[in-house]
């Protein structure tokens, strides 16, 4: 199978040899519209893949997936490029709180086909969720030794 070439590029070019580029950058819906996919991972409501509108900002696609929940580190967002940029850049941080706190979208970054957003977790909400797994396994072996204890009197 030969690799899928970004568009615009020739192989002499594209220095991705070792991945394939997807098939596809932009799409039109019956309306002439241009949509593009995207992918948001990590802790928002509802992850995955998404088809939206070219030109969609970041806090609309948080809007979309159901934004983030609760522990999520608005302040780490993590953007991968599929594609570098012409600074050849592939990967942003964008700190989200600043906008959060003053509505200033000066750090959005155009989200282009394929991108990938990842809204990591608080280290404390991960160790929360953590000891709360474990809390919950010592519960049950207290529960079947007190019902095991019972059954051997």
């Amino acid at each position: 199978m030969g690799l899928v070439f970004a568009q615009g590029l020739t192989e002499e070019d594209n220095r991705f040899s070792d991945f394939q580029i997807s098939s596809q950058n932009y799409l039109t819906d019956q309306k002439g519209n241009v949509l593009m996919h995207v992918n948001i991972w990590g802790t928002v409501k509802n992850p995955g893949r998404q088809l939206v509108y070219e030109g969609i900002d970041l806090a609309t696609l948080l809007s979309i997936v159901g934004g983030p929940m609760q522990g999520a580190n608005m302040r780490r967002v993590r953007l991968y490029r599929e594609i570098p940029d012409e600074d050849q850049k592939l990967i942003y941080i964008i700190d989200l709180e600043s906008f959060i706190n003053t509505g200033d979208r000066s750090e959005f970054i155009k989200i282009k086909p394929n991108d990938t957003i990842l809204i990591p977790q608080k280290l404390s909400s991960y160790v929360l969720n953590q000891i709360g797994t474990v809390n919950t396994i010592f519960s049950l072996l207290n529960l079947y030794f007190a019902i095991e204890s019972r059954y051997n009197k």
